[in-house]
């Protein structure tokens, strides 16, 4: 019976420009509408997160989100809200190609995402099989130890401290700072952050490491200009801020430049004239 086909995905284009040393630009999707998803990944990011951490979204939705993404054309990822065991597995069996871990503070911590990753013998992943497997060109169990996108958040003092043994793991693919995050664990201000400072010295730190281990460094950006200087500086993973801000953003400057001036004066509700 003939139809429009699938298209078999042979790699993950994340990983593999991660791998490359080439930036890979996208954007966190926290409205919780697969419609939503679907509009964003057809702009031509490189990957789009379904935020489980800090969104309202639930488990189907973000099952269908991820479906939207990939018919859009971009890598379908989530931030799990935490570097659990049940959430990663659950959240990759439902079709994520790579996964963005919170927390994570150690190298022992970073070794454990990788285990909940990976299958045996390289890890402890259960094989229930994912959704994703059948758009997959080859084995998926094979295909998603080679090619997840594994990506640990650093974002406390600590793990600052230990990014030279975390980015070291084997199976880690890159880091992600999340800078607010990352200023609430050193005691600081959005005021204490920026050019010259402790905070951004921190961020730096964590750059320099996974240029010396050869993994991608990666960061939340709050602007196109912060992220063009960020991939001049070196980063890769980079995430320019959410379909949620985006929309903010573009309803505020629309609503912003209406012109009330040619507005005629309305009659007080309940005068002559009026339906009241």
């Amino acid at each position: 019976m003939g139809g429009m086909g699938i298209s078999k995905i042979k790699t993950n284009p994340v990983t593999d420009k991660l791998r490359g040393g080439q930036p890979a630009v996208g954007s966190w999707l926290s409205l919780c509408s697969p419609v939503a998803a679907e509009s964003m990944a057809q702009i031509g990011w490189d990957w789009l997160v379904v935020d489980a951490e800090h969104s309202p979204v639930g488990f189907e939705t973000m099952v269908n989100c991820f479906r939207a993404i990939q018919l859009g054309g971009a890598v379908p990822m989530a931030r799990v809200p935490w570097n659990d065991t049940i959430w990663i597995q659950r959240t990759l069996d439902a079709g994520a190609l790579g996964l963005v871990v919170p927390m994570v503070n150690t190298a022992e911590d970073a070794k454990t995402v990788v285990a909940n990753m990976r299958y045996a013998t390289k890890g402890q992943r259960s094989s229930g099989g994912s959704r994703v497997s059948g758009y997959i060109d080859g084995d998926y169990r094979t295909w998603a130890d080679e090619h997840l996108a594994v990506i640990v958040m650093i974002e406390t003092v600590q793990a600052v401290e230990n990014a030279e043994a975390i980015m070291s793991v084997d199976g880690v693919v890159g880091c992600f700072i999340g800078p607010n995050d990352l200023m609430l664990s050193m005691g600081l201000t959005q005021k204490e952050t920026g050019p010259g400072t402790d905070h951004e010295a921190a961020m730096m730190h964590v750059l320099d490491v996974c240029k010396k281990v050869g993994k991608a460094a990666g960061k939340h950006c709050f602007s196109a200009a912060e992220v063009s200087q960020r991939i001049a500086q070196g980063f890769q993973f980079l995430a320019l801020i959410s379909d949620a801000a985006l929309m903010l953003k573009a309803a505020r400057e629309e609503f912003g430049a209406v012109d009330f001036s040619g507005a005629a004066v309305a009659s007080p509700v309940g005068a002559k004239g009026t339906l009241y």
